[in-house]
C-alpha cells in the first residue's frame, strides 16, 4: 500500500516526533565543539550563576522573634488579641468562675423521645451534665440539675443555690 504525501496535522505531528528523537538521542549543531568540553563550559556557568545567587540570599533571612505582647504585635494580624497572657482556668483540676450568672441566657431546649438537652450561650448540656460555658469576661463552670419544657435549673460553681434560666418569649 502506498502511503500518500502527508500535509497538516500528521505532517506537524511527524516533525514533532523527529524533533523529539533528535534531542534525546543528543544530535548537536554543526561546528559545535564535542565532548566534554561542553560539559564543562555548562557547569562552569551553572556554579557561577549558584555563587552569585547564594550570596545574594543570605542577605535577605527572616528571622522571627517571640517577643512577648507589649513589644511586638503580630504583623499579619496586629489587631489580634490571642497572644496576651490569659487568667488561669483551672485551679486544682477544677474551673474558676469568671465573670458573673447573670452572663448566662438560655437560648433553646432540645427535645427528643429519649432525652432532654439545653443550649446555654451556644454550650450543649444534658441533664446533670457538667461543661464550662463561656461569657463575656471569661468561663463559668455549670453543672445542668434540672431541664423542663420552658426553663432549665443550672448550678454555677462557686453559687451557693441553684439559679433557673428562663426562655425568652418572643411576642
Amino acid at each position: 500500500m502506498k502511503m500518500p504525501f502527508t500535509t497538516g496535522k500528521r505532517a506537524r505531528l511527524l516533525a514533532v516526533i523527529g524533533l523529539a528523537a533528535c534531542v534525546v538521542m543528543g544530535c548537536k549543531k554543526a561546528g559545535s565543539p564535542a565532548g566534554p568540553a561542553t560539559h564543562a563550559v555548562v557547569a562552569a556557568r551553572t556554579n557561577a550563576v549558584a555563587a552569585v545567587s547564594n550570596s545574594v540570599d543570605t542577605a535577605y533571612i527572616s528571622v522571627f522573634e517571640d517577643l512577648p505582647p507589649s513589644q511586638a504585635k503580630d504583623p499579619f494580624f496586629p489587631q489580634s488579641h490571642r497572644r496576651e497572657p490569659a487568667a488561669p482556668l483551672a485551679v486544682r483540676g477544677r474551673a474558676v468562675s469568671q465573670g458573673s450568672s447573670s452572663d448566662l441566657v438560655l437560648k433553646a431546649i432540645v427535645r427528643s423521645a429519649r432525652n432532654r438537652q439545653v443550649i446555654i450561650n451556644n454550650e450543649i448540656l444534658s441533664l446533670g451534665e457538667e461543661a464550662l460555658v463561656r461569657v463575656p469576661s471569661g468561663h463559668l463552670h455549670v453543672t445542668c440539675v434540672e431541664i423542663w419544657e420552658d426553663y432549665a435549673i443550672i448550678k454555677v460553681e462557686g453559687e451557693g443555690e441553684p439559679k433557673r434560666l428562663e426562655m425568652d418569649q418572643k411576642k
